[in-house]
């Protein structure tokens, strides 16, 4: 799962989404970005399993949790950035 590419008033809408959902979303973005600038290469699978279970671990949530709450928050930008075009 990779993520968008953002812009000022995206990361503006990032900031106004509600926590816990917000610092889910950017802890697993930035652990993301630690992965590209370490040089792995791209698997889907496994970068995200990674990324999940980092998120579950500093949360106190399950894998699975923090995948849906990133792939919501993906989504959501996603529209905000096709309805502010």
């Amino acid at each position: 799962m990779s993520y968008v590419k953002n812009d000022p008033e995206t990361e503006q809408f990032i900031q106004s989404l509600e926590e816990p959902q917000r610092e889910i979303y950017l802890f697993m973005r930035k652990e993301y970005d630690v992965l590209t600038e370490q040089g792995e290469h791209f698997d889907e699978a496994k970068n995200d399993e990674y990324v999940e279970q980092k998120a579950s671990e500093h949360f106190d949530i399950s894998s699975e949790e923090a995948g849906n709450v990133f792939a919501k928050t993906e989504s959501q930008i996603r529209s905000f950035q096709n309805y502010k075009i």
